[in-house]
């Protein structure tokens, strides 16, 4: 199996609602987003996919997140913006995007130096 990783960033807040039922304060983060995209394969041009291919595509995803504050973009629903939200929610958006044989493998958000979540479907 073969890999490759891009990574992008991008600046936004958000406020958690916490077990007790408090909300945090609302606080801004430069989420760092690592995509994986795998393939048993590799193309005509020896690639898995292209790099600056998966870049942008990775940068168009994030892109609509920018400068927002999370639990008020409407694909969380009002629902916590976690780390882990996040990851799916870009795994979601970018995996269709993967043009075969690669397949996107997961999705890394960090949210602040040594928290980071993963989202890999089924696995």
């Amino acid at each position: 199996m073969y890999w490759i990783f891009v990574d992008t960033e991008f600046e936004a807040s958000h406020g958690l609602r916490l077990a007790d039922g408090t909300r945090e304060e609302v606080h801004a983060h430069r989420w760092q987003v690592t995509a994986a995209v795998c393939s048993a394969e590799l193309d005509g041009q020896g690639f898995v996919m292209d790099f600056v291919e998966l870049k942008q595509l990775l940068d168009a995803t994030v892109k609509p997140l920018t400068g927002k504050p999370l639990e008020k973009v409407c694909c969380f629903g009002g629902g916590n913006a976690s780390a882990e939200a996040v990851a799916g929610l870009l795994y979601d958006a970018l995996a269709a995007r993967i043009v075969p044989p690669g397949r996107l493998d997961y999705i890394e958000v960090t949210e602040a130096a040594g928290c980071r979540a993963r989202y890999r479907p089924n696995g």
